[in-house]
């Protein structure tokens, strides 16, 4: 079964309050940044341990971290380095292991065509950061993606390293220079310099302030040849895929049951993880057993549900701060202050005031 670390955030993190519903990252996605970095010469020994990411667990490419430690990574990724790019500058080093089985799946395919229905069925394995949807134009085709991350200079890096790395990958499967014959983009119009560097990566018109975010080619280029293409193989390796697929599925849903009761028992006080494991009939060691071998902590996942608990009502109820508290189930309001300022670098009530700013 596919191991999922979910690491917290250090006490002494700078990044800016992120959400929590981000899905899940595969390591070789979370490699590609760091390969940038490393070539920029950023501290990565230093920017994992703020975001509490232990660099022995990146050997195993079968692993994933949570979406909201990914988010929290790009972003102090982005803060350290003086590449206002940078996500675009990822796409460099994209290589099949960066799509994890899904790259190795696109590389066995016949043509381009057949690699990129590839994409939907599995690019789960890759994280559940965004999704792709595909349109018929005609004589053209377009691929687009919509990611899910939700602070908006991180969300802007993923869709420069989404759509350069597609591309980049493709002109490697077909081992030519293939252009296509636009590029959307929704970030506004950047500096003249930005813009020739999304040319230069591009090799095509690169519009700006759109709705959407893809890529529009010729579709005669769907029926060209893979370079190493091997049916036999293909069929191998979506199987190992479709059971890798099931895994994540069976962890996700053991997670989700998990938030639910801790949800529901949180006002009660009746929600540490011994009352947990009687809700799921099992004693608090077989439940930690099962935690353990997905690579997730109780803490991380009561944490997890309290903090999305939190946001909600500070955004979308008319609680004050202590009844909030009561709701999350602390004893006194003084700890959900302290907890809430340790997860997120602000104060429960500082959280209420930018968003009621945010709507003026």
């Amino acid at each position: 079964m596919t191991n999922m670390i979910k690491v917290k955030t250090a006490e002494n993190s700078s990044l800016t309050d992120l959400d929590e519903n981000l899905g899940q990252a595969s390591v070789p996605a979370v490699k590609q940044y760091l390969q940038l970095a490393a070539e920029q010469k950023l501290d990565i020994d230093d920017i994992c341990q703020r975001v509490g990411l232990d660099l022995a667990l990146l050997s195993d490419n079968s692993q994933h971290i949570s979406g909201l430690h990914f988010q929290q990574l790009i972003a102090l990724l982005i803060e350290q380095s003086s590449d206002d790019l940078f996500g675009l500058h990822t796409a460099k080093h994209v290589q099949p292991g960066s799509y994890s089985v899904l790259g190795y799946i696109s590389m066995n395919c016949e043509n381009l065509g057949q690699a990129i229905t590839k994409i939907q069925p599995f690019e789960k394995l890759v994280g559940d950061m965004g999704t792709t949807n595909f349109a018929d134009l005609g004589d053209k085709v377009k691929i687009s993606w919509h990611c899910q991350f939700t602070e908006p200079n991180v969300k802007r890096h993923m869709i420069d390293n989404c759509l350069g790395s597609w591309l980049t990958f493709a002109r490697y499967l077909v081992n030519q220079a293939s252009n296509p014959s636009e590029i959307l983009l929704s970030r506004h119009k950047p500096a003249l310099s930005q813009q020739n560097e999304y040319q230069a990566v591009f090799k095509c018109p690169v519009r700006f302030g759109q709705a959407e975010n893809a890529i529009i080619f010729d579709k005669t280029l769907l029926s060209l040849p893979l370079n190493k293409g091997d049916q036999q193989l293909l069929s191998t390796l979506e199987s190992h895929a479709q059971a890798l697929i099931s895994d994540l599925t069976t962890e996700i849903d053991m997670a989700t049951q998990l938030k639910n009761s801790i949800a529901k028992s949180l006002k009660s006080g009746n929600f540490h993880q011994q009352d947990i494991a009687e809700q799921f009939a099992m004693s608090a060691k077989t439940l930690q057993r099962r935690l353990a071998a997905s690579g997730i902590t109780f803490q991380a996942v009561l944490d997890e549900t309290r903090l999305q608990l939190a946001k909600t009502h500070l955004a979308a109820s008319k609680l004050n701060l202590n009844e909030i508290s009561i709701e999350l189930g602390f004893t006194e309001p003084r700890s959900f202050y302290r907890w809430f300022n340790k997860l997120t670098q602000q104060t429960p009530g500082d959280y209420r005031k930018t968003l009621i700013n945010n709507q003026c």
